[in-house]
């Protein structure tokens, strides 16, 4: 099985760095990269991933190009103490292949980086599951203000539609006489010959 070759952006995906990074670095220390173009595109071999790792590494010590250069082709890689002390702890066992060894790595650093995406996905949604519920209890705050005041509102057309009632009845009451006094002057103009008689 051909061994899967990456581009810049698997390179920065499995290192957790930059594409401006990873680029920034191959083209620091270009001897020390291997790969094949189509087109416009550079693919690496696996291989690459530990590479870059490896830089990213060695430029946060304040080594010089050259040093991190030498350091890289001569396979000395300042170890981390745990790493030293596990070595001596294992007993030698069987070289793997070099293609497993680097699978081996790069997945244990995808998983790593992939672990703190999720604890940085975690804390965000913890984040905003809190902002939720301060702006559910301030909308319920809101809408319960609302309602009192609707029910106020309601209070006080209820109180205003009495008066208006109140007040039609009172104009009724007052026209109603008047209306009735208007209506015998009209009859009364309108027969002047019953009124002779009446009085007669």
């Amino acid at each position: 099985m051909s061994e899967k070759e990456l581009k810049i952006g698997d390179i920065a995906h499995l290192t957790g760095l930059t594409e401006q990074e990873v680029r920034r670095l191959i083209q620091t220390y270009e001897s020390l990269f291997t790969y094949r173009m189509i087109g416009p595109v550079r693919l690496f071999p696996q291989r690459a991933v530990k590479i870059v790792r490896e830089l990213a590494e060695l430029s946060g010590k304040g080594l010089s190009p050259d040093e991190i250069t030498e350091r890289l082709k001569s396979g000395k890689r300042p170890a981390a103490p745990e790493e030293e002390a596990a070595e001596e702890a294992e007993p030698a066992a069987a070289p793997l292949p070099a293609e497993v060894v680097i699978d081996l790595g790069v997945m244990r650093d995808t998983l790593a980086l992939q672990e703190r995406r999720i604890a940085r996905l975690s804390e965000e949604l913890d984040r905003e599951r809190q902002e939720r519920a301060s702006e559910t209890a301030q909308l319920r705050r809101t809408i319960d203000d609302l309602e009192e005041r609707l029910s106020e509102q309601k209070r006080h057309l209820a109180l205003v539609a009495e008066w208006v009632d109140y007040f039609d009845r009172q104009v009724d009451e007052i026209t109603r006489p008047l209306l009735e006094r208007l209506r015998r002057r009209v009859t009364k103009k309108s027969d002047p010959g019953q009124s002779v008689n009446r009085s007669g």
